[in-house]
This record gives C-alpha cells, structure tokens and sequence, in this order.
C-alpha cells in the first residue's frame, strides 16, 4: 500500500515537471528557430558563393576574349622568335626560314587566337573552358599553340557551406597514483636509521 508521504513525494514531482514543460518547450522552440536561422544564413551564404563565382568566371573569360583579341597580332613575333630559337623540324638557326616560317605559323596563329578571343566574348555569359593554349599570348612564351574542344562547360565542384569543426574532446583526467605517503614513510624510517646511527656513536 502506498504511505501518504510517497504519494505527497510522487504528487510534488508530477507538479514540479507540469510547471518545468512551458520552459522545456520554450528552449526547444528557440533552439528549433536558431536551428532553422542557422540552416538559411548557411544556404543564403552557398547561394552568394556560387553567384560571386559565376561573375568572376564570366568575368575572367570576357577579360581573356577582350586580351586575346587585342594581342592577337603579337603572335607572328612569338612565332618567328620561336621557329628561330626552337627549330625541332625545321632547319636550325636559319633566320630566312625563321622569318617566313614565323610569319606564317604567328599569322595562322593569330587569326586562331582572335577567332577563340571573339568566341568568349560572344559566350562569356557561359562559363566554359579555354579553348586555346595558353591562354594568353604571353603565356608560356615558348610553347606552340594547341586548340582544344569548343563549349566545355567548367566543372564547377559544389559549394559546401562551412561546418563548424566539432568541439574538441574533453581530456579524460586519469586518477594520479599518490605515494606521498608511502615516501614520507621512507624518509621518516631513514631519517630514523640515520639518527639512531649518529647517536649511538
């Protein structure tokens, strides 16, 4: 049979929790709304990550149409620099060859430089991947262009927002074994030892 004084204990605990819920439902609400506050600021953020990306690669490809369109004339220098210094195939260290040789090629070259240079500007709202390489005439001074595919999107990664790193874990405190008294035993018997020998003598 239950006493009167554990149904008096049972009836204030029962009271004590029905006026604890309003402020439990409180915290939960407001950790529920800071939770969902959290998850838009970290949505809002990816979203003006991805825009802010967007611009500067459409950006950075109307910057290189406009650059490979206005230097484009500078590659019959590079070429006839190029086939002079780095004949591979052709007759080294001739300058007539290197001349006429680079004329053509840099002339070729040029025409293929501004015809990419009008391409990205024509499509820069559409980020994609340089066509020619390098990208700028002055790139890789050395080295001969090579075109590659048209209309190749940019392979963008996903933006993840940041996630804060978990907290670090708490040290786990290990029991000190303490033998102070059992040193301070030692010592007492030593000194003990040592004084009965100084005395007896």
């Amino acid at each position: 049979m239950i006493s009167f004084r554990q149904f008096t204990l049972a009836t204030s605990f029962m009271a004590l929790l029905s006026a604890q819920m309003p402020v439990f439902a409180v915290d939960y609400y407001q950790e529920q709304l800071q939770n969902e506050q959290l998850l838009k600021r970290q949505l809002d953020l990816q979203k003006k990550m991805e825009q802010d990306r967007y611009v500067r690669q459409v950006g950075d490809k109307a910057l290189s149409g406009f650059a490979n369109v206005t230097t484009s004339p500078l590659e019959i220098p590079k070429n006839i620099i190029n086939v002079y210094n780095y004949p591979e195939n052709y007759e080294e260290g001739n300058i007539v060859y290197g001349v006429v040789g680079g004329i053509v090629s840099g002339s070729v070259h040029a025409i293929g430089r501004v015809l990419t240079g009008v391409t990205d500007l024509v499509t820069a709202p559409l980020p994609t991947k340089p066509v020619i390489y390098p990208k700028y005439v002055w790139d890789d001074f050395d080295k001969t262009n090579s075109y590659g595919q048209i209309f190749r999107l940019v392979d963008n990664p996903k933006i993840e927002p940041y996630v804060a790193p978990p907290p670090r874990p708490v040290a786990v405190v290990q029991p000190i074994d303490d033998q102070t008294e059992q040193y301070s035993q030692q010592t007492n018997q030593n000194l003990d030892t040592m004084f009965r020998q100084e005395m007896q003598k």
